[in-house]
């Protein structure tokens, strides 16, 4: 069984630096093991996205299908590995604060630091589980697209709202 689809929101980091997290947000069945929810998740049509062009809910998926810089079908459930939200929110603190091609000193201005308490509530709301990136030679013909300042998708799973939430930082 595939998960519903119900929205998505995304946040946008400072201008100019083509930085942002994608919030795709699904209804669940919480009689489902985790596992069995990240397997779904992969096969949804909603979890079939580039990144690289705007989430269309609506779009019908055509194999071989994308996700993010990779072929949709080199990401299984095992590659989802338990996280912390603690260990979530500083790896997208210093993910939006500490790229190389900034000042040093940059820090996202204070809008961006308001918008990311959302995200980083929504991390907090259930088990958290983070991807490891598939390999390079599992890159569709475009992936390079997105992620040169990293992708970083983590899955939240909240039991209590009934909900799966794919939060991925990356830019375009």
């Amino acid at each position: 069984m595939t998960l519903r689809l119900v929205g998505s929101d995304i946040a946008h980091m400072g201008k100019g630096t083509f930085m942002w997290i994608q919030l795709t947000h699904f209804a669940i069945e919480t009689a489902r093991d985790d596992r069995s929810l990240l397997a779904s998740l992969i096969t949804s049509a909603g979890y079939a996205h580039d990144y690289a062009s705007p989430f269309d809910a609506e779009a019908v998926i055509t194999e071989p299908a994308i996700h993010g810089r990779w072929w949709r079908s080199s990401v299984h459930a095992e590659l989802f590995e338990p996280w912390t939200a603690a260990d979530a929110e500083s790896l997208l603190q210093s993910w939006a604060d500490e790229q190389e091609w900034t000042d040093p000193n940059y820090r996202q201005p204070d809008a961006v630091h308001r918008r990311l308490q959302h995200v980083y509530a929504v991390l907090r709301s259930g088990d958290l589980y983070k991807l490891r990136n598939p390999e390079a030679e599992d890159e569709h013909d475009y992936g390079y697209v997105t992620g040169s300042l990293g992708f970083h998708e983590f899955v939240v799973i909240d039991r209590n709202d009934r909900s799966l939430h794919v939060v991925v930082a990356s830019d375009d």
